[in-house]
């Protein structure tokens, strides 16, 4: 799988916590076997969102990615605030 991050996701993991970041680097490496996304809840956003998915990081964060053909692209970080 092609998995590519955006500068808005490199900026938000960069601000986040040691913890935090290594919770979402290990989720990003999960993710990047299909076989591990059940187990990340990845599921698709609706809404002003709805052209995009989530999975958890750990049981505060998400991360926002987006599926283009076989590339997926991680968008941002964050709290259920990055919804609004």
């Amino acid at each position: 799988m092609e998995l590519y991050f955006t500068s808005r996701f490199l900026r938000s993991v960069k601000k986040l916590h040691k913890d935090i970041q290594e919770d979402v680097i290990n989720a990003v490496e999960l993710f990047r076997d299909k076989k591990n996304h059940e187990k990340l809840k990845l599921h698709k956003l609706h809404g002003k969102f709805k052209q995009y998915h989530a999975f958890s990081a750990n049981f505060s964060y998400r991360v926002i990615v987006k599926q283009d053909k076989k590339k997926w692209y991680c968008m941002d970080v964050g709290t259920h605030e990055i919804y609004e």
